[in-house]
């Protein structure tokens, strides 16, 4: 196994991440995100980085790559509107994957409303609380430290004085959601039917 260590992303890390969300389509290319394409991730991670209300926790190899990450907000609403205020900047990062495929604005607006609007007809995710984000791993690296660097970010979550995360997980990614519900103790809360045919499991954790 090869030696990985842990720390808290800054800012200038952005590019590195992007890289390793990317490279999630080794393994499977479902979300919006990645139908957005590269130049939006690193766009959306620029933005994250620099929120003083997100957790990102990075592990690190010898040779000081990012060989994974898991990204929390601790209060969602507020990373709904930091989206919202930095909205023009990701659509200008997103418009080569926006004009090659236009099926996609109508996707990326029902997002957008339902971001932070209990009224939206259509839901994706938790809204309120703390709410893990991405939780992604090189597949070239030892995925079984992915479920320590989780543990690292949970402790900090917990030293922070939070006591229940909320995230979501798509059932077609059967390992990962086995993993939440036999090892994490994750219990699900709600399952929903998004608009592109996805069953996704709303989930909470209690730290």
């Amino acid at each position: 196994m090869s030696e990985i260590r842990y720390r808290l992303a800054k800012p200038s890390d952005a590019k590195e991440i992007a890289n390793v969300h990317w490279h999630v389509r080794d393994r499977y290319n479902e979300g919006i995100a990645l139908a957005l394409g590269k130049k939006y991730i690193e766009a959306y991670y620029r933005i994250v980085l620099n929120d003083p209300w997100e957790v990102v926790v990075c592990a690190v190899n010898l040779e000081d790559r990012i060989v994974g990450f898991t990204s929390t907000s601790m209060d969602a609403k507020k990373r709904f509107n930091n989206i919202r205020n930095h909205r023009i900047k990701l659509a200008f990062a997103a418009m080569k994957s926006l004009i090659i495929h236009p099926s996609l604005i109508k996707q990326v607006w029902l997002r957008y409303k339902s971001l932070g609007d209990a009224k939206s007809s259509v839901k994706f995710v938790n809204t309120e609380g703390a709410r893990g984000g991405y939780w992604c791993w090189l597949k070239s690296d030892d995925s079984l430290k992915s479920f320590e660097m989780s543990n690292v970010k949970n402790n900090i979550l917990k030293e922070l004085g939070v006591k229940e995360l909320f995230f979501e997980v798509d059932k077609f990614n059967k390992a990962v959601y086995k993993f939440h519900l036999k090892v994490n103790k994750a219990e699900p809360i709600e399952e929903i039917t998004l608009p592109d045919g996805r069953e996704r499991v709303l989930m909470r954790k209690k730290l």
